[in-house]
């Protein structure tokens, strides 16, 4: 008996406190508490739109990052492509100019008269006797351009492998050594008239 007495009584006194708390009156807090909610929601609102924008602007920089690494791999194309153009233009010029000082060389070395030639080729051939002038001078004044594409493409990473150097120094050896078994063979009447012509027809052309 006695112990349902203080089971009761101790329920009294929980209810009696949980009363002087509804009583105290704290809807200052309350409300504090919504203000509070309602601020949260709010930034969380503005951080979901600075995502989606975010998000927005980092798809078109990916995709204009695609544009330019489309428009660099064409750069390098074709910065690829004036290279190899410039080392043929300059085989052409090294491979014309030697043929010219050999002419020059036959020209002035015939002093028995064995060769023939026309007014044609005498008239084409007439600025053997003018003073010398580098023919790799006015390749390089020709190609300038390719000059100034390199330099404005200068910031662009363009590697050239060793097997690539490898192949143009193996190229330009072979080149060279074709020309010097075939200078031999130009210094007969013959083969000289033949060059002469063909020289000529390259230079009236």
């Amino acid at each position: 008996m006695e112990g349902a007495a203080v089971n009761l009584r101790a329920l009294y006194e929980r209810l009696v406190r949980q009363a002087e708390v509804l009583s105290e009156g704290n809807e200052f807090q309350f409300l504090q508490l919504a203000k509070n909610f309602e601020e949260s929601r709010r930034r969380w609102q503005r951080t979901e739109q600075e995502l989606g924008r975010y998000k927005d602007l980092l798809l078109k920089t990916e995709a204009e990052r695609s544009a330019l690494d489309v428009k660099l791999k064409h750069a390098r194309n074709q910065v690829d492509v004036e290279i190899k153009r410039r080392q043929r233009a300059e085989m052409d010029c090294e491979k014309l100019e030697r043929q010219i000082q050999l002419i020059r060389e036959l020209l002035l070395c015939d002093s028995s008269g064995s060769l023939q030639l026309s007014e044609e080729q005498k008239s084409v051939l007439a600025f053997l006797n003018r003073p010398k002038v580098s023919v790799g001078g006015s390749g390089s004044k020709r190609l300038s351009t390719i000059d100034e594409s390199g330099s404005i493409l200068s910031d662009i990473s363009f590697d050239r492998t060793e097997d690539s150097l490898d192949w143009d120094s193996s190229v330009v050896k072979a080149v060279r050594l074709k020309r010097r078994e075939k200078r031999v063979s130009l210094f007969t009447p013959a083969a000289t008239s033949a060059t002469i012509c063909h020289l000529s027809s390259s230079l009236s052309g």
